[in-house]
């Protein structure tokens, strides 16, 4: 079995125990434009031969939120959802975890870290995994980052 990124090429799988998850984004080497998920194409140079895939940071700042009241299927309302502004990178939209869903839980500039979490599982038992977001630890020490590990 094996871990299957949400969205393809959106997330360094990790190869070994030493390895980690990570957000894969796409840089410009031309104008310094990056994005995530990766495009092929600049947006904003319109290049189509300057973009290359970058590690993204585990960091970021809450730009804006919404507490969700009713949820598509698949989801449990109430949920949290946003924009986090990655640390030297882009806006990602993404699911909010690991807090109360309601209002006042959280704060617009609050610190974010990155959350590698199961979503489910594909046709043949391989675990399907997403990113979401949680309030980062008041120390801001990388170790306190999440990785999920497949059960052994």
């Amino acid at each position: 079995m094996s871990d299957i990124p949400i969205i393809p090429d959106s997330l360094h799988v990790p190869k070994s125990k030493d390895d980690d998850f990570y957000l894969l984004g796409a840089g410009c080497s031309i104008c310094g434009y990056v994005c995530f998920p990766p495009k092929l194409v600049c947006v904003k140079c319109l290049r189509d031969d300057s973009m290359k895939r970058i590690k993204l940071s585990p960091f970021g700042i809450l730009e804006t939120f919404a507490v969700m009241q009713i949820a598509p299927p698949g989801f449990t309302a109430p949920y949290i959802i946003g924009y986090v502004k990655l640390d030297k990178g882009p806006l990602v939209f993404t699911l909010i975890t690991q807090c109360e869903a309601r209002n006042g839980a959280l704060e617009i500039g609050e610190k974010m870290e990155l959350v590698i979490e199961k979503i489910g599982d594909d046709k043949n038992g391989n675990d399907i995994v997403g990113w979401k977001f949680r309030p980062a630890k008041k120390s801001n020490d990388e170790t306190s980052l999440h990785r999920w590990r497949r059960p052994t």
